[in-house]
C-alpha cells in the first residue's frame, strides 16, 4: 500500500474523541519515515490541528513549509497554518499567508473563505464581505456579475476605531508604511494598527509590531493620543491614535536606503528623511505625527 493510500486509510478512521488513539496510529503509520520528513510533518501538523491543538499544529506547519513540502499539498498547509494562526487570535498573521495564495490555484477559493474570516477576526468587516462575495460571485448560476458589482460598493460600518502607531527615529528619519492612493499619489503611515477588545495599548504597541514587522520593542513609551478624522477615496474614517516613541534593534538596525515588508500587507517600511517630509512631502499619517517624530528627533539631540 502506498504512503498516499495509507494516509487516507488514517483519516478514513478519524475520531477527534480518540486523540490518543488516534497518536499511537499516526506514529505507527509514519515509523520508517523520517521525523523530519516535510509530508510527515504536515500530516502530524493536520492531525494536532483536527485535535484542536493548534498552538502544537502552528510550528510542525511552519517546518513542513521551511522544510521543502511537495507543491500539491503547499497550498493546504498554508490554508491550515493560516486557519490555526487565526484560531489562536493571530489574524494579521492569518491575512498575511492568505493574500499570497494565486487565484489561479485550485484551493484559492477556500483560501479566500480563511481570508474573509481572517478579516472579519481583524475587525476588519467590509473587506471580509468584499472577499466572500468575490470569491461566491463565479459560482452562482445567475446574479453573478450583480454581486461581483456590489461587492466592490461594500464598505465597513463608520465607527470610531481605537490605532495604536509607533514612531521609531533614528539619526533624523523616520520608518514609516508606504501606501498609494486612488491617484497613485504615495503617501505614507506610522506603523502599527487596530487595538483589540481587552488589549492594553502598551500591549498592543508590541503585538502589531511583532505581526507586521517581526520586531522586537526595547522600549515603547506613550507620547500622544491625537484624533484622525478622514475621508480617503469612498471611505471615511475615524480614529483614536495612541502615539508611542519606540526603541526596537531590529528595526533600528535597518540601513537605511532599505526596505521591510509588511508581513500582513502588501506594502513596506523604509526610512524617510524627516526634513524631507517637512519641506516636500509625501503625506504622513495620522495627522500630526510629523510633528510628534521631530520633537522625537529633537530630543535625542
Amino acid at each position: 500500500m502506498s504512503w498516499d493510500e495509507r494516509v487516507a486509510r488514517f483519516w478514513a478512521a478519524a475520531d477527534d474523541a480518540e486523540p490518543d488513539r488516534m497518536r499511537r496510529d499516526f506514529d505507527a503509520l509514519v515509523v520508517e519515515r523520517r521525523a523530519d520528513d516535510p509530508e510527515v510533518l504536515f500530516e502530524r501538523a493536520s492531525l494536532e490541528d483536527f485535535l484542536g491543538e493548534e498552538a502544537r499544529a502552528i510550528p510542525l506547519y511552519r517546518a513542513a513549509l521551511e522544510g521543502g513540502l511537495p507543491d500539491e499539498h503547499r497550498t493546504a498547509a498554508t490554508i491550515q497554518l493560516a486557519s490555526s494562526l487565526r484560531n489562536v487570535g493571530q489574524p494579521s498573521a492569518a491575512m498575511a499567508l492568505l493574500q499570497h495564495v494565486p487565484l489561479d490555484d485550485p484551493l484559492s477559493d477556500a483560501a479566500q473563505a480563511f481570508l474573509s474570516l481572517a478579516l472579519l477576526d481583524d475587525a476588519k468587516p467590509g473587506p471580509a464581505l468584499r472577499t466572500a462575495l468575490h470569491a461566491l460571485a463565479p459560482h452562482l448560476r445567475a446574479y453573478g456579475r450583480a454581486i461581483e458589482h456590489y461587492a466592490d460598493e461594500v464598505v465597513s460600518p463608520p465607527r470610531a476605531r481605537n490605532v495604536v502607531v509607533a514612531l521609531v527615529v533614528r539619526d533624523g528619519q523616520v520608518l514609516a508604511e508606504e501606501y498609494t492612493d486612488a491617484d497613485g499619489g504615495l503617501y505614507l503611515r506610522a506603523p502599527g494598527g487596530g487595538l483589540e477588545f481587552g488589549e492594553r495599548v502598551a500591549d498592543g504597541i508590541r503585538r502589531e509590531l511583532d505581526e507586521e514587522l517581526a520586531a522586537d520593542v526595547r522600549e515603547a513609551r506613550l507620547i500622544a493620543v491625537t484624533e484622525n478624522i478622514f475621508t480617503r477615496g469612498r471611505k471615511r474614517g475615524h480614529e483614536i491614535v495612541h502615539v508611542f516613541a519606540v526603541r526596537s534593534d531590529r528595526l533600528e538596525a535597518l540601513p537605511f536606503g532599505s526596505r521591510l515588508p509588511v508581513l500582513d500587507s502588501d506594502t513596506h517600511v523604509a526610512w524617510y528623511r524627516l526634513a524631507d517630509l517637512s519641506a516636500s512631502g509625501p503625506p504622513f499619517y495620522p495627522d500630526g505625527i510629523l510633528d510628534l517624530a521631530e520633537q522625537i528627533a529633537a530630543d535625542a539631540g
